[in-house]
């Protein structure tokens, strides 16, 4: 049985595959790339914004297509396109074979399982690793409570529930087992894990346990909302040598008004006073932000407001995207909504803008040495893509690689030139472990 699986997507949807894959890994299943080589196509879906949900039904219509040209015998689908629209979708795609609304990735591996009459290969934590050997995402919770006004997630996903920690201690282990030296913490919101539960210093404890794995090099924290960063999870950057300096803090806005009507929790000054706290705690820390341009109601005061924050707190990553008035949620229906027009004409202007800001970031680091872990061959030419500790994959700073080396390890890179998002250097000797 040929099994092609498809992946849409945040990293959250990474984990969840790869579980699902773990639940039909056995010997009588062979995972394909190519769908015109499957038997059977899985599409794992995202659906938290417009664009997210046209490319999944574009997927579900094209395995439609191979299936009609007999080419595939049959298609499931998962994730939150039919968590929400699943009887819009059983009566628009009736040739899909399944719509799975269950959460639960283990359980709907089992399903399709017995659906391909296959024997399911998985045990209860075993995921079938997709990307490269040597990082793995480590989900620890599910859902979220913030309930901004914008965003579908806890119309999708629920309320927030926070994994038990031995469960996901055990997982770390086995990926280390297959090789994984960086674990990249995601959740919705990674800094309220264990508050659902009332236990606020989970997240410290967590990490504190996770470093203790051997063979463990890199723990790289994503999603980290500022209203639940506290002083703990600081002490933990300043005494955790494996925990990167590196930090995905999305602030959406800083306007006060806007921040308000987003229903975001925060404020500027609360803001401002963290980014404060994290550059003078821990002085090397590379943050990262998403901000939200065009929310209903952004007027020239507000967009002037964010773009000179911006511009003083010079971000070392940055993130930009539009809003989009998504169904069901409180922000769909409010006046004074923005010509999209001028929301696209506000995001260039701070794509421009932290274009400058990251090239002279960048700058600064010609001539000076970084530990730098390879991620894979360069096929355009004979040198390799690797990131540092200030990176994450895909979605920050390459850097390449001339020199003898191995893709999963850690060397010391001397940065030779920069642009504004690629760095180019020079392996000097693998660090030690």
């Amino acid at each position: 049985m040929k099994i092609g699986l498809i992946t849409l997507g945040c990293p959250k949807n990474v984990v969840d595959s790869e579980v699902l894959k773990g639940q039909l890994t056995g010997k009588d299943v062979a995972f394909v790339s190519n769908p015109e080589q499957a038997d059977a196509i899985i599409i794992n879906t995202c659906a938290f914004i417009l664009p997210a949900r046209e490319e999944a039904v574009d997927t579900i219509l094209e395995a439609v297509e191979l299936k009609k040209n007999g080419k595939l015998r049959e298609i499931f689908v998962t994730g939150c396109l039919p968590q929400i629209y699943i009887n819009e979708l059983k009566d628009e795609i009736p040739e899909v074979d399944r719509f799975f609304s269950e959460k639960d990735f283990q359980w709907i591996g089992r399903q399709i399982a017995a659906s391909l009459n296959i024997q399911p290969g998985g045990n209860g934590l075993y995921r079938f690793h997709e990307t490269p050997a040597h990082y793995a995402y480590l989900k620890i919770s599910d859902g979220c409570d913030n309930r901004c006004h914008y965003c579908t997630i806890p119309l999708i996903k629920g309320k927030y529930r926070s994994r038990p920690s031995q469960q996901i201690l055990a997982e770390a282990h086995q990926l280390v087992n297959q090789g994984v030296k960086e674990l990249i913490i995601v959740a919705q919101d990674t800094t309220y894990y264990g508050w659902d539960i009332g236990d606020r210093g989970a997240l410290k404890k967590l990490i504190q346990e996770l470093a203790k794995i051997d063979h463990i090099r890199w723990i790289r924290i994503l999603y980290a909302h500022p209203a639940h960063f506290d002083n703990d999870l600081i002490e933990v950057f300043q005494t955790q040598p494996k925990l990167c300096r590196y930090i995905d803090l999305p602030i959406q806005h800083i306007s006060d008004k806007i921040l308000s009507a987003m229903g975001r929790k925060v404020t500027e000054r609360e803001t401002r006073a963290l980014i404060q706290r994290l550059r003078s705690k821990i002085p090397d820390i590379a943050i990262r932000t998403t901000i939200m341009v065009g929310y209903p109601g952004e007027n020239d005061n507000d967009f002037n407001l964010l773009k000179e924050f911006v511009t003083e707190i010079e971000f070392d990553r940055l993130g930009i995207f539009k809003f989009i008035a998504e169904h069901g949620t409180p922000a769909e229906n409010l006046p004074d909504q923005i010509d999209e027009a001028l929301k696209e004409d506000r995001l260039q202007e701070l794509a421009e803008l932290q274009l400058t800001i990251s090239y002279n970031k960048n700058q600064q680091l010609v001539g000076k040495t970084l530990p730098v872990i390879v991620d894979q061959k360069d096929q355009k030419v004979d040198n390799y893509l690797g990131r540092s500790q200030f990176d994450s994959p895909l979605i920050d700073n390459t850097i390449h690689i001339k020199g003898d080396v191995y893709e999963g390890e850690i060397y010391d890179v001397i940065i030779n030139r920069t642009d504004a998002y690629d760095l180019w250097g020079e392996a000097l000797s693998r660090t030690k472990k």
